[in-house]
C-alpha cells in the first residue's frame, strides 16, 4: 500500500461594490502571493470587473485551508478599513 498526498485547489470569487475597491484588495493582496508564508501553498490574485479572484494551490488540505482562511481574513480587514477611511 502507498502512500499518497492529497493536494487541492480553491479559486474564491469576491464581489466587491466597485472596479476600485476591487484594485485596492489586489494591490494590498499582491505583496502577500510574493511572500507565502508557507511552501506548501502558492496564491494568485487578480480582478474581474467589480469581482477580487483568489485562486490557491496547495500540496495538502491543511495548507490550502489555512491560505483560504488567511486571505479571507485579510480581505475581510481591507474591507472594513475602506470602509472606515470611505
Amino acid at each position: 500500500m502507498g502512500s499518497s498526498i492529497v493536494s487541492g485547489k480553491s479559486v474564491i470569487e469576491i464581489p466587491v461594490d466597485s472596479k476600485q475597491t476591487a484594485e485596492i484588495l489586489l494591490a494590498a493582496l499582491k505583496p502577500e502571493t510574493r511572500s507565502s508564508p508557507s511552501e506548501r501553498a502558492t496564491t494568485q490574485v487578480s480582478v474581474r470587473d467589480k469581482v477580487l479572484i483568489i485562486e490557491i494551490e496547495a500540496s495538502d488540505i491543511t495548507s490550502l485551508r489555512a491560505a483560504m482562511n488567511s486571505y479571507i481574513a485579510w480581505v475581510s480587514a481591507c474591507i472594513k478599513s475602506i470602509e472606515q477611511v470611505g
